[in-house]
């Protein structure tokens, strides 16, 4: 028999939360949902935080943001894991950014602040996915809430029959 070949970190991620899933007390579209209104709701936050003048940036500098770090980071992280999932991650992210761009406009325009915008909808999405896993302790309910991005990419992926 040949020897079982060993699951790289993001196999094992997945099927830890793959497991847990299943225990889930709201519907998995209503899950998912949550997720990305979460991660909307955290990137478009951060978006809106004050970043320093920096003066070597010149007329770059408002283009550099705290969320910049944010997402230079979770795709260096992903793409250690699997370069097809932070491929997805990164797409993500472009939409969201392209959406708070959009929301930035309507600010202007006399809308709601961003930050606002951003921090209910990170409130709602932490709320959903926190009454998911109600059943858990505090670190078991952490530890899921950072997987559940990465559960929902693969799933994804492994729907449109692509090798992760």
């Amino acid at each position: 028999m040949p020897p079982k070949a060993e699951l790289r970190p993001v196999d094992k991620h997945f099927d830890e939360y793959s497991l847990v899933q299943k225990q889930f007390m709201l519907p998995v579209p209503v899950l998912c949902f949550a997720i990305v209104l979460t991660l909307f709701g955290l990137v478009t936050f951060i978006w809106a935080l004050p970043f320093p003048y920096i003066s070597f940036l010149g007329r770059y500098n408002g283009y550099i943001n705290w969320a910049s770090f944010l997402i230079a980071f979770s795709i260096y992280y992903l793409l250690r894991l699997s370069p097809l999932v932070s491929y997805v991650m990164l797409f993500m992210l472009f939409a969201f950014s392209y959406g708070i761009i959009q929301l930035e406009g309507w600010q202007k325009a006399g809308g709601p602040e961003l930050w606002l915008v951003g921090l209910v909808a990170l409130i709602v999405g932490l709320a959903l996915q926190l009454l998911t896993y109600r059943s858990f302790n505090f670190n078991r309910r952490l530890r899921l809430l950072m997987l559940a991005p990465l559960w929902l990419i693969v799933s994804i992926i492994k729907k449109l029959n692509f090798k992760h």
